[in-house]
């Protein structure tokens, strides 16, 4: 009884199998091709990144589901209206679409972006032409993918009407708070050369140091220097905020200055002798200070109950940056009693006459 029950389904479906057009065919064969080499295609971007070779791995997959599916569905319902070939050639569409600008933007990468080495990990980052050629290629791919959509579902008057352009111009419009500058903003950095994956850079007002490790459409990720942790930040952050660019620059080493509150009363020979152990203590146990230069110690301010005292030094490594920082005021900290100095602000006291 069962037998008979599935004979006819299978009879079916083995003889909509035979009759399958060549359209489903080539879709079927394209789709279990780009599987096969989906691993491949994935790391085509030239970069040592797990991540984000996972994150492309999942999409051409998710793009491979969705055609694997439109093809099974075509095979199994056996409603004229059901409109089969249209949907298998919409998702080979926005496959290869997507297969293309992935395979172009490797290349693109690998010819005309720059590597260079970020935590350890050989990384190839965009640069001014890159970006603009991703652009480019972007743009074209998103074109013909939907004018080759609209003539696959037959719907060619949409191009002779302003309904879909007004549509399209009102959606941007509407929505450009939340996207243009951001936008805008990434490839200003990037066409300007102000800052690329690799680079530290710290932004006082929103309390960030790190190493830039993307910088993407809309967001660039900072590994936090202090946490370890990768933060997101708004591309525009970078113009409209203050930023420092630490570069390893061919220039010559970074400034940078750690200050001090010392009381009253205490000789300037005493701070000089005792911010230059700092230093020296400080230089065992860390790596990036510049060998060659030393510090440079100044007065900076006489304030009402301490002086102000400012230690100058150059960094070699900007990654080094926080650790340098700490290791001075360790040292610093752990050589009051030598020299007989009270880092503590020393409270002002005021005396008032009474009656």
């Amino acid at each position: 009884m069962v037998a008979k029950f599935m004979a006819g389904p299978v009879e079916i479906l083995i003889e909509r199998l035979q009759n399958l057009n060549p359209i489903e065919y080539f879709t079927f064969t394209v789709n279990a091709l780009v599987f096969i080499f989906s691993k491949q295609i994935a790391r085509m971007h030239g970069e040592d990144d797990p991540t984000k070779t996972k994150l492309r791995l999942r999409t051409l997959h998710s793009f491979n589901l969705i055609v694997f599916l439109a093809f099974i569905i075509s095979i199994i319902l056996l409603n004229s209206s059901y409109p089969d070939e249209q949907i298998s050639q919409s998702s080979l569409c926005l496959l290869i679409a997507y297969v293309i600008y992935n395979i172009a933007d490797g290349l693109i990468l690998r010819r005309y972006g720059e590597v260079i080495s970020v935590m350890g990990s050989a990384r190839t980052v965009e640069t001014a032409t890159s970006r603009t050629l991703e652009l480019i290629v972007l743009g074209i791919i998103l074109i013909t993918s939907g004018i080759t959509l609209i003539n696959i579902w037959a719907i060619t008057g949409i191009l002779e009407t302003t309904g879909a352009i007004g549509f399209l111009a009102l959606l941007i419009f509407t929505t450009k708070d939340y996207w243009l500058n951001d936008f805008l903003s990434g490839i200003l950095i990037i066409s300007g050369n102000s800052a690329k994956r690799g680079d530290v850079i710290s932004i006082p007002d929103l309390n960030v140091l790190g190493i830039i490790m993307e910088i993407g459409g809309l967001q660039t990720r900072v590994r936090d220097l202090a946490q370890g942790h990768d933060i997101e930040i708004p591309n525009n952050a970078m113009l409209n905020h203050r930023t420092d660019f630490y570069k390893d620059n061919p220039g010559g080493p970074h400034k940078e200055f750690v200050e001090f509150n010392i009381g009253y009363g205490v000789e300037t020979k005493v701070v000089n002798d005792y911010l230059n152990l700092a230093f020296q203590e400080a230089k065992k146990n860390c790596t990036g200070l510049d060998e060659n230069r030393p510090p440079i110690i100044s007065l900076k301010e006489n304030a009402n109950n301490a002086v102000r005292w400012r230690i100058t030094y150059f960094v070699s490594s900007p990654r080094q940056l926080l650790k340098i920082r700490d290791e001075i005021n360790l040292a610093a900290y752990n050589l009051q009693g030598q020299f007989g100095i009270d880092l503590s602000t020393p409270t002002l006291e005021k005396s008032v006459a009474g009656n």
